[in-house]
Formats: C-alpha cells, structure tokens, sequence
C-alpha cells in the first residue's frame, strides 16, 4: 500500500463541475482546518440528508491523510451504502461518476472489514470501512486487537451524532493520533450530549431546498371532525378528545399512542398516502411509500392493511434474519414493493431516491429520529429522469392526534427560508409557492368512534492586484519545485508538485496557491452569512414580511442609516443593505475589492456583534415566535 497515496494523487476537485457546491465547500472547509491551520481539533461537518455526504468522506481524505483511512458507520445499512458508493470496483463508484479521476487505476484501494479480513488486505487498503460494531473490545477480532494505534491517519465517522456513546470513544482514544472528521445530517441528540470538536462547515437545510438539491416537501395532516376514546377496553364510556384534555384524564403520550394504534385512524392515514403514490406513479417513475411503525407487531398490522388495499409491501426490522433482510432491501432497490415499512431500521443513513411519501404511524417524542424518517424522502430524483415536478415533490402523511406539530415547525421554518433565500437571489422578485405547500382536501371520515367530515390539510470579479498575487505564487510554487527536483531527480513532476503544496511548513500563506479563488471563498462565506442565513432568519425569527415596509420604522434605521429605506424595495433589502453597509464601516470602509484575507476574517468576526444588537433590537419591537 503506498502510504502517500493521498498526497500523490490529483484529484479533480475544486474545479469540477460534478461536484455539488456543498461538497466542494466541506471539503474545503476541512482542509483548511487539517492542513492550512494544522488543527488536531476534531473537524465536524453538517450537510442535509441528500446534498451529498457519502461523497464529501470520498474527497476529504486527498492532501489532508498522510496514510490509511478509517471511515466509521453506526449500522449496516449505512456501512453497506457507503461502501457501494466508494467500491472501486463499480463501474459507477463515486470517485469515478463525479470525474475525480478519470483512470481506475487511481482509485484507492477500499476494503469491508470483518472478522475474515486477512492482515494482507489490511496493509494494502488505503480506506477501511466498518460497522462500529466490529471496533467492541469484548470481540476477539475486533479491529482495535489487530492493529496498533497509529494504524490510521484519518478516522472519518458517519453519522457523529452517535460518537459520544461508549464504543466510539474508546475508539477514538485508541486511535488518539489519528485526524478525526465527523458528518451528520442531525447535529444534536436526544439526550443533550454536545458533539465533541469544532464545526468547520454547514450547509443549512433551507438553502439545499433552494438549489433543489433535495426535494421539495409538504404535510399532509387528516384531521377529523370529532374523535371519541374510552378511558380503558373495560369502561364503553366515549369521551371526547377535548374532554379527556380539559378534565385531565390522560396524558397526551396515552392519546397519540391510542391513536397510532388505531386501526381505523391507520385506514385514513393509508389511503391518503395510496392516492398520494398513485398520483406521482402517473409519470412512469417507480416511486414509494416509506411508513415507521411503532413496533414489529404494530408493522405487520400496517402491512396487513397495505396489502388489503392491494399494495406489495415490504417490512424491515433489526430482528430479521440476514438473508430475509437483504432480500427486503433488494426487493426495494429492484422495485418489487411499492411500500416499505420500517421499524428502528431505515431511520437513517438508507438512501433510495424514489421513497417520495413519508406514512407516519407512530408518535415522535424527539426531533432527532423525526428528522432522520423525513430525511428518507427528500433525496431528489436525477433531473435527467424526472418527467415533471411532482417526481421531486415529497409528502409526510400523518393523523394530526399523533402530536407532531412542534417538530413539523423545524421544516416550516426551513421553508420559509428557502423562500426568502430564493427571494433574495432574485432580487426581490415574488416567490411563489414554497418547497413545503398549503393546500385543503375534504375526505369522507369513518373512524371507529368519530362524527362528521374530516379533512385533509396540507402544509413548501477578481482585480488586477489579487492576479498579481497569484502569479507571485506561482512563481515561488516553481522555485520550491525545481530545488525538490535537484534533490529528488527520479521523482515525477506531478509527484514532486504535491509535495510542494501539501508541505506544513511555512506560513498559511505560503499554502494559498489560489490566492484569487481564497479571496473569493472568503468573501462568498460573508455574503451567505448575511443573505443566506442572518436575513432569512431575522425575518423568519419576528415574523417580518420580507417583501413588506414596515421596517422603515424600526429603531435600526434611525440616524445615519435613515437612507437605508428609502433605498431599499423591501424588508429583505432593508437589512441586508444594512448589515453590509455596518461591516464595510466596521472594516473601515475601504472598497471591498480592495479587501485581502485579514480583512475578511475582521469582517466575519464583526457582522456576529452587529447581528446580535439587531436581533435585540428586533425582539423589543417584533418579539420573538
């Protein structure tokens, strides 16, 4: 195994067209951490379900591993996806179906590793990936008594939202050289656990919605007329939900628990999401229905009533035998079901592009596993298959008694902010519509105890200088490479040209070969500061209309910012022009195309202060939602 694989190989990054913006950005964001500021701070990256995370561990290790690679799943669904995507052997592995490399021969060599792996194949791979299962300590082949603690250079975690549990961080202390980057689409706990490291790069959820990186989403809630219950199977007593709420009779885990298990709130909740299906079905595309149960009896329940209304279905749970679930999994890869119904199993790191309509059959406490079922829909379908927009339409279909509503808030909001992104980007023109939409649709009822109609609702340059500098940098790039080659004649140039440029020595400086491009990032990851996430949520946060006035009246633009409204066509404009107009004084107001790294660091630094008066000022006239 070369151990300078990483350092030697060229790969087609920063310019590559094949790339998502996100997955150029993270990785980065990661080398400039690793490499540029020689961090041994452990590196975390936050990208949405969709955007292209799998890809991102693909990129990370080049120029920043000086020898082998680890990359760490939670389950074996995950650790089965990551490795088809990175098996250098498909013909559609990812390093080749982005154009990093154009030649197999300069992928890296990848392995699975089990208790079969021989210590042969150990040494010769470049990327180890596992299941964190097969690191426990009580296994006699567990990864950790086979190698020593210097064995990687890198450890890559999937998924870090998990790294706090034990198994991980006696992992992670016994590899305690190795650089650690850690990825998850969810980047908090349930229990409150903090992430250990630094957030080197996130990429919000409302702007993937924006660049159509991930489909566009819509609630579909039933709600019906009246719903009876009884206390207990021994009292026939009905009372209504109301009741039950106001005399205190029973908690509102006991009512979304009665109503997930009701057979006939099921009914309503399937035949939406059949119609739903059905409908997107039209355009040839095979999409899916992807349901979460409560448990394997209550999935088998959901199954039996699937498969009444003449739907093949597919159940997936952690107690199947391996050979029935991987027969599950390919019936849903060759597209043999219609509908697959999971229970603690696909929740996260399973990607299927055509799961389009989320069925809700079970209440959520946490925003964690909420977040990890919706993101099973929103992986969008390739632009070259989709016949029109309702094939990258998703739906989440629930009954309104299961108590979802605070955690559907989380995906309203990103809405909303997609939308002002949009809005923005556009220049003020009007948005319409939204990724997450509002429709009604009456149904016909027909729960057990229920009166009355229910309803369906429905929630969507560079300068002349800055060149200057580049050649500058090139110049002494050429320098350095002719006094390595004096010393190392035998040594390809390409070889000798990396080294040059992943060298630790020396300034930062030194490492910006691309001095136009950095001066652009830096002042790229400025403007999304502003337009990207601090307008969006501003306005999101108080409740402004963005294409309103009423700002015109807020203390923000008394004095010397008075000008700002009577420039501005809207409230969106209003606080951007504001927020770059005080980073520009706070910089000392020096045309920006005259700005250089310092200055664009200071400008970083001093719009969080600026934004936090305003969010002050904002609450003491808006008031926060």
């Amino acid at each position: 195994m070369n151990q300078n694989y990483f350092l030697e190989s060229i790969p087609n990054i920063e310019s590559n067209d094949g790339l998502r913006e996100p997955q150029i950005e993270a990785y980065k964001a990661v080398y400039d951490h690793l490499t540029v500021q020689n961090s041994r701070e452990h590196a975390i990256v936050v990208l949405p379900t969709g955007v292209g995370k799998t890809g991102v561990m693909g990129l990370i290790p080049y120029g920043n591993s000086l020898g082998r690679v680890l990359i760490i799943t939670p389950q074996l669904v995950i650790k089965d996806a990551v490795l088809d995507s990175l098996d250098p052997e498909h013909p559609k592995n990812f390093w080749m179906a982005r154009n990093i490399f154009s030649k197999f021969n300069d992928l890296p060599a990848v392995i699975e590793y089990d208790s079969a792996t021989s210590k042969w194949a150990l040494d010769e791979a470049n990327i180890v990936i596992l299941n964190i299962h097969k690191l426990q300590e009580r296994l006699d082949k567990a990864l950790v008594k086979r190698v020593p603690s210097d064995y990687f250079d890198m450890i890559i975690i999937d998924e870090a939202h998990h790294s706090t549990a034990p198994t991980w961080e006696k992992t992670l202390e016994y590899f305690s050289s190795a650089k650690v980057i850690k990825l998850t689409g969810t980047p908090f706990r349930s229990d409150g656990e903090v992430i250990e490291g630094k957030y080197v790069y996130k990429y919000p959820l409302s702007k993937a919605m924006a660049k159509g990186y991930i489909k566009s989403l819509e609630r579909v809630k039933y709600i019906p007329d009246a719903l009876y219950l009884t206390i207990d199977r021994k009292d026939d007593t009905l009372y209504s939900v109301d009741q039950i709420r106001d005399m205190g009779l029973k908690e509102e885990d006991w009512i979304s628990r009665s109503v997930a298990y009701s057979k006939d709130c099921s009914l309503k909740v399937v035949k939406e999401s059949i119609d739903i299906l059905e409908r997107k079905r039209v355009t040839g595309i095979p999409h899916k229905i992807i349901a979460v149960a409560c448990s394997i009896y209550h999935a088998e329940q959901i199954q039996a009533i699937y498969e009444e209304s003449g739907m093949k279905v597919a159940v997936i749970h952690s107690k199947l035998p391996k050979d029935t679930l991987a027969a599950g999994l390919n019936a849903i890869e060759n597209h043999k079901v219609e509908v697959v119904i999971h229970v603690a199993k696909l929740g996260e790191g399973y990607d299927h592009k055509y799961l389009s309509v989320a069925a809700i059959f079970r209440p959520f406490r946490s925003r964690l596993p909420y977040e990890q079922f919706i993101g099973r829909v929103l992986r969008s379908i390739d632009p070259d298959e989709v016949v029109n927009e309702e094939d990258n339409i998703a739906a989440v279909v629930h009954h309104q008694e299961l108590g979802l509503e605070e955690l559907w808030e989380f995906y309203r909001k990103e809405r909303e902010k997609s939308d002002v992104i949009k809005y923005i980007e556009r220049g003020g023109s009007t948005v319409e519509g939204g990724n997450i939409t509002d429709r009604n649709i009456n149904k016909e009822t027909g729960y057990v105890q229920e009166d009355g109609d229910g309803e369906f609702v429905t929630d969507s340059f560079i300068d002349t200088e800055l060149l200057k500098e580049r050649e500058r940098r090139i110049a002494e790039e050429r320098e350095k490479l002719r006094k390595l080659k004096d010393l190392l004649p035998d040594y390809p140039d390409d070889v000798l040209l990396q080294m040059v440029r992943r060298q630790e020595e020396g300034s930062t400086a030194e490492k910006i070969l691309r001095p136009d491009k950095y001066i652009f990032r830096k002042k790229r990851n400025l403007d999304d500061r502003i337009k990207i996430e601090m307008v969006p949520e501003l306005i999101i946060k108080y409740n402004i209309r963005k294409e309103g006035k009423e700002l015109s009246n807020s203390r923000i633009f008394r004095g010397k910012y008075a000008w700002i409204p009577e420039k501005s066509a809207d409230n969106a404009a209003m606080l951007a022009i504001y927020l770059e107009y005080r980073v520009n004084e706070a910089v000392g107001n020096r045309a920006r195309a005259s700005w250089g790294p310092e200055e664009y660091s200071a400008a970083l630094d001093q719009v969080e202060g600026i934004y936090k008066v305003m969010e002050q000022i904002l609450e003491s006239e808006f008031g926060g939602n």
